[in-house]
């Protein structure tokens, strides 16, 4: 497969740090969505939703935000003709605990209040839709495991396996950061990031009813993952990288049966960056990412990119 970045534009505006985004193409607009900040761990962390035009410029921007204070980490999550954005609240005393807060659209534009599916203290990292039903696998630093969770992002999502993946029952340290998705057959694939031991990512697999899991290590650490299942057991991989000299955001190829990584492309990437989101369109590829590689500032970037498999 051959990528090649055809342009590169930067979809932010104000503040200092702009980062932890996420985009997709819903009912005739291409949205990308990131957390808008005075620095990497402010208290003032709302969710911005800017609408892209055909230039790759922003032309419309919204503005999420929480009265208990910093929002972070959103990401979409399309059902049929609703769009859901679940973003991640940091603990504080006044709410007791961490949560994951969601809202929905039915045209991009207008959202709903937020709301909160649970679970308290478990960082729900994305989700995706399946058979009527939204599913997602959360993590929790303290207890170094994954569990998965299924339900309905505007109810409640209940957990369904404990322990996915875990530091006791498969001596990997510290998963968190997961995406997953369900391919034609019905079984979930997954890629974990981990920060413990090796640091290295894992590949996963499932079979309904998803409770027995196998893992692969793929060799390389990827922070914050997001797939892109392409077919013929292809998927593309994009996160956080350490080439041995910095980090950048490196995009893969991944066959999800040999675990066989390949690196296609480094985008234009330096200092505080990464946690991209990732879709096809119109015969292209798009990556919304952050980087501080211009200015040394945290900016929000849209890669569009012409591929061949």
């Amino acid at each position: 497969m051959k990528v090649q970045l055809s342009r590169l534009t930067r979809v932010c505006r104000g503040y200092t740090h702009n980062a932890f985004g996420d985009l997709v193409w819903f009912n005739g607009r291409l949205l990308v969505c990131y957390r808008q900040g005075a620095h990497h761990m402010s208290d003032n962390g709302m969710i911005v939703i800017a609408e892209i035009d055909d230039t790759g410029r922003p032309i419309r921007f919204q503005q999420l935000s929480s009265p208990d204070g910093d929002l972070r980490d959103p990401h979409f999550c399309i059902d049929n003709d609703r769009l859901y954005l679940l973003a991640h609240q940091r603990w504080l005393a006044s709410l007791g605990a961490a949560k994951t807060f969601t809202w929905f659209s039915g045209d991009g534009i207008s959202w709903s209040s937020q709301h909160d599916p649970g679970p308290d203290n478990w960082w729900l990292w994305r989700a995706t839709t399946y058979q009527g039903r939204h599913w997602g696998l959360a993590y929790h630093r303290p207890s170094e495991q994954l569990d998965l969770y299924a339900g309905n992002l505007r109810g409640k999502m209940h957990k369904l396996v404990s322990g996915c993946m875990s530091k006791p029952r498969h001596q990997l340290g510290y998963p968190n950061e997961t995406d997953s998705y369900f391919n034609e057959n019905g079984e979930m694939i997954a890629v974990a990031r981990r920060d413990a031991d090796t640091f290295t990512a894992q590949l996963g697999r499932s079979k309904p009813p998803y409770t027995h899991w196998q893992w692969q290590d793929l060799g390389e650490y990827i922070g914050a993952p997001v797939l892109l299942p392409l077919k013929n057991d292809t998927a593309l991989v994009c996160g956080r990288h350490f080439n041995g000299r910095k980090l950048v955001t490196q995009l893969w190829s991944l066959n999800t049966v040999t675990g066989k990584l390949e690196k296609l492309l480094t985008l234009p990437s330096g200092g505080d960056n990464s946690y991209p989101g990732m879709i096809k369109h119109n015969s292209k590829l798009f990556i919304a990412y952050y980087s501080s590689h211009i200015d040394n500032q945290s900016r929000m970037y849209l890669a569009e990119l012409n591929y061949e498999m």
